[in-house]
């Protein structure tokens, strides 16, 4: 029975490893081994029901009350009036929570069943697959005159996201290894993966990456190598002035034109368009602390711009979507308690990272809190699965002993 039990944890850590890689490259395959390794995890967590316990923290639980917490919603709010919908957004993100949670608790509590060197080297393969296959296809979907690459995922946006993190697991997967060749392939990886992402155009990615690229590094290594900074620095500034006039100055341009129209009254553009729906999401939080339905909130902003706020009618057009805010979506639908859980979950994942020395983990989610801020990630279905795959795969690496 135990060689049962350790053949179903290597078979669950393969196939999220798959899911992983294959992310940018086949979103549906990607999402049949991820399902396939939840299945697998249960299994594998029904052979061991006699070594479950709830203690030591697991991340599981900040994962599962989140997906509770879309589930209980939904059936108050929106079940009612029109019954179950498989394609509501909210629905379909609880179910992938609840399952993802179980996938993170499996591995996480059975973690002893893989020596920790052995799987810092399967991630590092997995990582570097998913990096050079999703490289190649946006590589190539440049080459054919997309002007934004979106390699498997029809949104660039949800493509910068996805690939600037798996992009840093890559260049952490490197970092464990200690090997001083592997430090300079890393410095390399992020050069690469900045040029991909300037080629996105994803202004938040083109903003952010290269300081968590330097985050993480500081964070592993403790201490900053002044000749070996410069060096990457003198690299990453020849790759900007390079990429300045092509990519990034209309980027920066545009967002000056945005914000200059919004000061005069226009939003209808990406920028100002958030600001308006910023507003109103917070608007109707307040109005409704306890949450209420994606129909009421839309019905609700009609009358209080009718009542007087003309200058926000824009933001009706996003909102049987979503308000490009994590916070604010959350306390726009699901008032008081989803913004306490979802600040439970940012609080206590970021505590975990930081009490077990988990770069990944710690990256990822400085990642996923500051994409948050313009976009609401833990409703894409794509990035969704990729962020709780990693979420999973983060724990064998707090891993404190051996077998």
């Amino acid at each position: 029975m135990e060689k049962v039990k350790l053949r179903l944890y290597q078979l669950t850590l393969i196939l999220s490893l798959i899911s992983f890689a294959l992310t940018l490259l086949s979103s549906g395959k990607q999402r049949e081994f991820f399902y396939i390794a939840v299945y697998a995890s249960i299994i594998g967590l029904a052979c061991e029901y006699k070594k479950i316990t709830l203690r030591p923290f697991s991340i599981a639980l900040p994962i599962l009350l989140i997906g509770l917490l879309n589930l209980v919603w939904y059936m108050v709010y929106e079940y009612h009036s029109e019954g179950l919908n498989a394609y509501s957004d909210y629905l379909g993100a609880s179910k992938k929570l609840i399952l993802s949670s179980i996938l993170v608790f499996y591995l996480d509590r059975f973690k002893s069943y893989i020596d920790k060197a052995s799987f810092q080297r399967y991630f590092l393969y997995a990582s570097g697959a998913g990096f050079v296959l999703a490289t190649s296809y946006g590589l190539w979907q440049a080459s054919q005159g997309m002007g934004r690459i979106e390699m498997a995922i029809n949104r660039a946006t949800v493509s910068a996201y996805v690939y600037s993190v798996l992009s840093l697991a890559f260049v952490y997967g490197l970092y464990l290894q200690k090997n001083i060749k592997l430090y300079a392939a890393a410095g390399l990886i992020v050069l690469i993966s900045y040029f991909v992402i300037l080629l996105t155009g994803t202004r938040a990615a083109m903003g952010l990456y290269l300081l968590l690229a330097i985050v993480l590094t500081l964070y592993h290594f403790r201490r900053i190598h002044l000749k070996s900074m410069l060096i990457f620095l003198c690299i990453v500034a020849g790759v900007v002035i390079v990429s300045y006039k092509p990519l990034i100055s209309p980027k920066i341009m545009q967002a000056q034109a945005e914000l200059e129209k919004y000061e005069s009254g226009v939003d209808s553009t990406s920028l100002g368009s958030r600001f308006t729906m910023w507003n109103v999401g917070i608007q109707n939080g307040l109005a409704h602390p306890l949450g209420q339905s994606l129909e009421e909130r839309y019905f609700w902003t009609q009358h209080y711009i009718n009542d007087g706020h003309p200058n926000l009618i824009s933001a009706l057009g996003y909102l049987k979507i979503h308000l490009h805010n994590e916070f604010i979506e959350k306390y726009s639908l699901q008032g008081l308690p989803g913004i306490a859980i979802l600040l439970f979950f940012f609080v206590s994942m970021f505590a975990h990272a930081l009490k077990n020395r988990n770069g990944l983990l710690l990256t990822t989610m400085l990642l996923l809190l500051l994409y948050g801020l313009t976009d609401v990630i833990l409703l894409s279905s794509e990035a969704l699965i990729f962020f709780v795959t990693v979420f999973a795969l983060s724990t064998p690496l707090s891993q404190t002993r051996q077998r």
